[in-house]
């Protein structure tokens, strides 16, 4: 509460800001950036978001998704005070971003991850939190500036992604509350916000995912599973990045397997990299090796190396953490 006491007084000091996030922003990403963008409008407040990639469309149903802007729009932004959430790290933000987006006054960190780093001014990391948007919502209520409905769907949708639909281990009877809370303020059935994102899947993504389950490799006895993704693949498929959500997720079910990693080319030849774990070893350590970030049992990282020599970092890794666990 001292945290969120300090925030609101530089809040109320200021007038100019700009909110980012991580590149690839998610679901808790997009979620909590927007209603902190509601939340500072209705105070008044100027504000710019300013993301390295853009909103992927299965978020395009939140209100003011189209106020996001192009990292590139910030050359000409001064804010008084930058708000970075859910980012892990000030690098995660891009490096565009992270070299241009300079305020004028203080930088403000908000985050749940354990890994999260304190490069803010003003760092408020809560690793119990379900999620980022967890946190933005008990510090709306702790202004006791009521949340409106397009706020509650913006809440919603974070907690809701960032707890796979409730069924991940960072769900707590108070996440349960919040979320309660959050419907019954908003304008929208729970069902609704979950077929916008989880049943709209592009024919693309369909051969996409047949592709990519083609290069299924195990190693360690069936301790680890990993597949990859190349730019010919995403071409062939009419797909982008956001399309591999979920596919790690699909081999880590695989029975035995404790570490699943989903490797995708990036268009300069380095790797973008998800990893999912059983829950004996903590991938957001080992995405920590390579400046990622995430959850012990959900983390991602960007290695500047091409897929197959990304592929042999990761192994090493995680046949070493296996054995320490053994």
């Amino acid at each position: 509460m001292n945290s969120f006491l300090s925030l609101h007084t530089l809040i109320n000091q200021y007038k100019t800001f700009a909110l980012t996030t991580h590149v690839n922003p998610d679901g808790d990403a997009i979620g909590s950036e927007l209603a902190f963008y509601l939340h500072l409008k209705k105070l008044g407040k100027t504000v710019k978001i300013y993301n390295t990639d853009p909103v992927p469309t299965k978020y395009q149903f939140l209100p003011n998704w189209e106020n996001i802007e192009d990292a590139q729009a910030a050359i000409n932004y001064s804010p008084e005070v930058l708000i970075v959430l859910d980012a892990s790290s000030r690098e995660r933000i891009g490096s565009f971003l992270n070299k241009r987006l300079m305020p004028l006054n203080s930088v403000v960190n908000i985050d749940h991850h354990i890994t999260a780093e304190e490069f803010g001014d003003y760092n408020i990391i809560v690793p119990d939190a379900s999620s980022t948007a967890e946190i933005i919502y008990n510090y709306i209520n702790s202004t006791q500036i009521p949340i409106d409905a397009e706020c509650a769907l913006c809440l919603y949708t974070g907690i809701m992604f960032d707890t796979g639909c409730f069924r991940y281990s960072n769900t707590t009877p108070e996440t349960h509350r919040i979320a309660a809370d959050l419907i019954g303020i908003g304008d929208f059935a729970p069902d609704e916000v979950y077929n916008r994102i989880y049943e709209q899947v592009p024919l693309g993504k369909i051969h996409l995912l047949g592709q990519t389950l083609q290069t299924l490799e195990l190693s360690n006895e069936g301790r680890i599973a990993w597949v990859m993704v190349n730019q010919s693949m995403l071409k062939n498929t009419g797909t982008t990045l956001d399309d591999l959500e979920g596919f790690v997720n699909q081999i880590q079910a695989i029975e035995g397997v404790e570490v699943a990693f989903c490797v995708c080319e990036l268009p300069d030849g380095n790797t973008k990299v998800s990893l999912r774990s059983e829950g004996r070893v903590d991938v957001a350590a080992l995405a920590a090796e390579f400046k990622g970030g995430g959850h012990e049992r959900a983390s991602g990282c960007r290695i500047n190396h091409s897929p197959t020599s990304a592929i042999k970092l990761l192994l090493d890794s995680a046949n070493q953490r296996i054995k320490d666990i053994r």
